[in-house]
């Protein structure tokens, strides 16, 4: 889709691209829940937004080809939670057993997971940016920033007026600032049930 002057290649993921993916994901966000449940776990959200009609997945990638970047979503985060957990429930499955027997303090946690569908419709909007990480090496260059913007591209090409998403509102400032810089507003504050405050924002995607 275009290259920034700091020569990144912004396009659509390719399958092959998840593996490269996963391991930005867990280079940027190793504190995260979703991080400690491992790669074969996350392998699989990933590859079903990338292969779903309604799924908008960007990477940003180096001039040899490496994604250094990625930014991942849907049209509608209900409808895809229920066709993932219906799609893959066996797999899923499997992969929380091991991380419970790694740790089993999150049982909890996964049970509670069942009800995304759920939380998900109290979203503001239903066409949410689930994920977008640049790889440590990679911050701040740009790739954030040029991958927000072919994602909100590709959103109103859709006809999807506004997206969310959600980030931490605690001891993460630089993050709120720069999604705020690029257009977004804080819509709410929230309390998960392990007592994290996360912000949801909103922004048009007709700039």
């Amino acid at each position: 889709m275009g290259t920034s002057e700091r020569g990144f290649d912004i396009r659509t993921v390719r399958l092959g691209d998840i593996p490269s993916v996963v391991k930005v994901h867990l280079a940027s966000s190793q504190r995260f829940f979703l991080t400690f449940l491992g790669r074969s776990f996350l392998e699989l959200p990933y590859l079903e937004i990338a292969k779903d009609p309604a799924g908008v997945f960007f990477v940003a990638t180096s001039p040899n080809g490496t994604p250094l970047g990625f930014a991942a979503g849907v049209q509608h985060l209900p409808d895809f939670y229920r066709k993932l957990t219906t799609k893959r429930l066996l797999t899923f499955g499997m992969a929380s057993i091991r991380a419970a027997l790694r740790r089993p303090s999150i049982i909890p946690r996964l049970l509670r997971a069942r009800n995304a569908p759920r939380q998900a419709s109290e979203a503001a909007c239903s066409a949410t940016m689930m994920s977008i990480a640049v790889a440590p090496e990679a911050k701040g260059l740009g790739a954030g920033k040029l991958l927000i913007q072919a994602f909100l591209k590709e959103m109103a090409r859709r006809g999807i007026p506004q997206i969310s998403l959600t980030t931490d509102r605690d001891n993460n400032a630089p993050t709120l600032r720069f999604y705020q810089g690029l257009g977004f507003s804080v819509v709410r504050a929230f309390q998960t049930r392990e007592g994290r405050w996360l912000c949801e924002f909103v922004i048009e995607t007709q700039q």
